[in-house]
């Protein structure tokens, strides 16, 4: 369970970036609930054909599920810093074909993405953000949670590498027949949205030699150096 602070920044956060997430889905004050919802997408998920871990045991309070390979963020810990890229590309190819057949995360951070080798699957969906917000903006939300955790990977690639990211889902995203009533995300019109608001904190953040040279704030520029490069070459 989530406390009120943690909570808040959730939810405040989520405004800022331009993902409203509800309230009910920010503040997970139910343990049981959670588990029930998580729970109910796994067995949806299993029954549409997508890669997640088999429950194995749920009674209510402890739910059991099968192994599904080391993550995404483990693997890449693993691997020469030359071949991260082409998996973080096939990570995001693969994000977007889960969503071309009209299907969301909600926590689609590479911790909560697993690569055995074969194929990618997924885990962890206790975030309730259907039918609060859109599909396209879950979407969204979706690929801008694997981007930015994979912030640490792309310090030493640089803002290419993002794009780079970036553009195996779309490139994926354009030519995969698209399902659902919803329509498909507009990454490049979000984030010109996006891109502004948070260059404005940045700029705030530069007043303070602690933070202007910390490594999070580095991480960050070459983050949103990628996304820019991609919004100029969406235009």
């Amino acid at each position: 369970m989530r406390s009120w602070r943690k909570t808040l920044g959730i939810w405040l956060l989520s405004r800022f970036v331009g993902v409203p997430v509800p309230w009910e889905a920010a503040r997970q004050k139910d343990g049981a609930a959670l588990l029930a919802y998580e729970h109910r997408r796994l067995l949806a998920l299993a029954h549409a054909g997508e890669a997640v871990p088999p429950v194995l045991a749920f009674d209510g309070h402890t739910l059991v599920t099968g192994d599904v390979g080391p993550t995404l963020e483990h693997r890449l810990g693993q691997l020469p810093e030359a071949e991260r890229l082409p998996l973080m590309c096939a990570a995001s190819a693969d994000l977007a074909r889960f969503h071309a057949r009209g299907q969301w995360h909600g926590g689609a951070q590479s911790r909560n993405i697993t690569w055995d080798g074969q194929r990618f699957a997924r885990l962890d969906f206790e975030e309730q953000l259907r039918p609060g917000l859109s599909l396209p903006m879950v979407q969204i939300y979706d690929l801008i949670q694997l981007v930015l955790s994979l912030s640490r990977h792309f310090e030493r690639l640089g803002p290419p590498a993002v794009q780079a990211v970036l553009q195996a889902y779309c490139q994926v995203a354009e030519q995969a027949h698209w399902t659902g009533t919803d329509a498909r995300p507009d990454l490049a019109g979000f984030l010109s949205h996006l891109l502004p608001r948070i260059r404005r904190v940045q700029r705030l953040a530069a007043w303070s030699d602690r933070l202007h040279t910390s490594r999070e704030l580095q991480r960050l520029r070459t983050v949103l150096d990628g996304l820019q490069a991609f919004v100029d070459a969406s235009r």
